[in-house]
């Protein structure tokens, strides 16, 4: 196969505390890359060789990621504002129809409620700030 469409991918934020069920965010037009960099750490001596710079490895950090989408449940934007007003850091999961799965720990950073023009859509955003390192098809279900 050459590859797997997107369409129909999920994103889920997992319930806490008194909340019932987890949060399937609706209306998104985009889920933005995850993308992790790690960290040079520079252990050049005197008596490097040749006077060359040398580096191990460092620790990750997946930055941020942009989610956008389409206002069509006012309670659901009740909802993501709350979790951006709350600074927690919650467990997100990406879902593909081909069932690949990310999940990760973040807080949103950015929260966003979309320009209203005359021939524009209701929008919302909001960025997510990863903390910690990313689970790709994990096998066990996320700890509430």
């Amino acid at each position: 196969m050459a590859g797997s469409k997107t369409m129909g991918t999920t994103l889920t934020i997992t319930k806490t505390g008194d909340e019932t069920e987890d949060l399937v965010i609706k209306s998104l037009t985009s889920i933005g890359e995850l993308s992790g960099e790690r960290e040079e750490i520079d252990v050049t001596t005197l008596d490097s060789p040749d006077g060359a710079k040398e580096y191990i490895s460092g620790a990750v950090d997946w930055g941020s990621q942009d989610i956008s989408g389409n206002v069509t449940d006012a309670t659901q934007l009740a909802k993501l504002r709350a979790i951006f007003d709350s600074q927690t850091v919650r467990t997100w999961t990406i879902k593909t129809p081909a069932g690949n799965v990310a999940r990760y720990k973040a807080f949103i950073g950015s929260f966003k409620y979309g320009e209203k023009t005359t021939d524009g859509l209701d929008t919302f955003g909001m960025t997510l700030r990863v903390t910690g390192s990313v689970e790709f098809n994990p096998e066990d279900e996320p700890e509430a």
